[in-house]
Formats: structure tokens, C-alpha cells, sequence
């Protein structure tokens, strides 16, 4: 998909800083970034104001394209947090390392083409959650916890449905399988 894109000089919006920063964010965590360089990106990302100043803390990375062939994702955050959400394309294998920080990974919009889904979630003075959607089964038996948690609050499995094995090591933090938070009209500012 090629969008237009607008002249350098035409003030940026806050939707063209968001799309900058995830495109350095998605950098950052598959190592093409050291934190240091995360941090002195986004601070210029988030202030700029023109495109062509957005143009400039973006222009060596080409965003990764995320395939069904790909058969594994790195995610790292330290000292920061990471999330996928919406329609992101899920591979066999996860790796999520966390520490001092949140990764999310949420499988609700998610695009899945594989029946099992491996996560392996390392979490040091943090927390990996994972957003499933109901009827998902999930293994969380092969987690290590040294003074931290791993707890499973997703339902009751569906015959067919996808198989989420999660393994790795709760070190002083949490690693969560968990539905969506239910939406009630009286709470506007609703998160996942």
C-alpha cells in the first residue's frame, strides 16, 4: 500500500508522530536500535513538527514486513514497553524479554494461520501479558518463577481453537494470559 506522501515542509499531526515512533519503536525491539537511540528518536519524533523533521528521525529505517513465512519475533523492552495490538501478523514463535518494563501482546485482532503458538516470555522486574481471544487453550505449565507469577485467567478452551504454549521465567515479575476487559458504557476511558 503506497500512500502519498505530503510535502516536507507541512506540519505534522499527531497521527504522523504515532506512525513515526512505532516505526522506530518496531526497530528498537527487533535490534536494529540500541535503547539510547530509541530514546533520542522518539524525542525528536514527538517534537517535531513538520514532516520533513519526522522524514529525518526515520530516514534509515525501512519498516519489517511482518509475513505469515516469518516463523519467529523477537520483542525486547528494557526500561520501556512494547506492544503489538490489531491486526498484526503472529509467526510460530515469540520471544518477548522484559526487563524493567511491560511487553503486551494482544491476539485478539491478530492475524494467526497456525494452530500452536509458542511464547517465550522472559520477565525481570516487569510484566508480559497476553491478550487472547475465548476459546484459545493455553499451557503456562513450563514457566519458571523466581519470586514472580505466572497466572492463567483466560477461559475454558474450544475444541479447534488455537493453542498458546507459554514458556520462559517470571524473575521478581508477571507473565499473564488473560481475555479482553470487558467495555461497560459508564467507564469512557476504557483500556484493554
Amino acid at each position: 500500500m503506497s500512500l502519498e506522501q505530503p510535502p516536507p515542509g507541512h506540519r505534522a499531526s499527531d497521527n504522523d508522530r504515532e506512525r513515526a515512533a512505532s516505526l522506530v519503536q518496531e526497530a528498537h525491539s527487533d535490534g536494529r536500535l540500541d535503547f539510547e537511540e530509541l530514546d533520542e528518536r522518539l524525542t525528536q519524533i514527538y517534537s517535531a513538527k513538520t514532516q520533513l523533521e519526522l522524514r529525518t528521525a526515520t530516514a534509515d529505517l525501512v519498516p519489517v514486513a511482518h509475513g505469515a513465512t516469518a516463523a519467529e519475533l523477537t520483542i525486547r523492552a528494557k526500561h520501556s514497553s512494547q506492544k503489538r495490538e490489531g491486526p498484526w501478523q503472529v509467526p510460530e514463535r515469540v520471544i518477548a524479554v522484559a526487563e524493567h518494563s511491560s511487553v503486551r501482546l494482544d491476539f485478539t485482532d491478530a492475524v494467526v494461520r497456525w494452530p500452536e503458538i509458542h511464547v517465550d516470555a522472559n520477565a525481570k522486574h516487569s510484566s508480559v501479558v497476553m491478550i487472547v481471544p475465548e476459546g484459545w487453550s493455553i499451557n503456562i505449565d513450563e514457566v519458571d518463577m523466581i519470586h514472580g507469577t505466572a497466572s492463567n485467567k483466560a477461559g475454558t478452551p474450544r475444541a479447534g481453537g488455537v493453542r498458546l504454549r507459554v514458556t520462559g521465567q517470571a524473575r521478581h515479575g508477571s507473565i499473564v494470559v488473560r481475555h479482553p476487559r470487558k467495555r461497560h458504557w459508564w467507564w469512557p476511558w476504557y483500556r484493554k
